[in-house]
């Protein structure tokens, strides 16, 4: 398990570095911190991530990818799902935090596989 004040370090300083450029890209800012409160989370409970570069990645990645595809997903749900046609923003933040807990676990598989694909030329 990683040491808590690794942990809290880390993810103030991904919050720190991350926020301001990105909001520049067109990443929603809350959605960004929500992200990156929920990676925090998780990366406290995570054993892997023992080293304070771990844990920024982790925290820093997954706070990226939830501020950038909460929006998306949102969208994408409330266009798929009739209940959820009128309720889009509000559903934008509970996927925020969705994808910043499941973000430490999944994008390591997802960037194993696509290292994988690329070694053996399947791309």
């Amino acid at each position: 398990m990683t040491p808590e004040p690794t942990a809290s370090q880390a993810g103030a300083a991904a919050g720190a570095i991350a926020a301001l450029p990105m909001a520049l890209f067109g990443m929603q800012p809350d959605a960004l911190g929500v992200g990156i409160f929920g990676a925090l989370l998780i990366s406290l409970w995570m054993p892997t991530v023992s080293t304070r570069r771990r844990a920024f990645a982790a925290v820093t990645l997954s706070g990226v990818a939830a501020g950038y595809f909460a929006p998306l997903a949102a969208a994408y749900a409330a266009a798929h799902v009739e209940s959820m046609r009128a309720s889009t923003e509000s559903m934008r933040l509970p996927l925020a935090l969705l994808l910043g807990i499941v973000g430490p676990t999944l994008l390591p598989i997802a960037l194993r596989i696509a290292q994988n694909r690329a070694e053996s030329g399947g791309l």
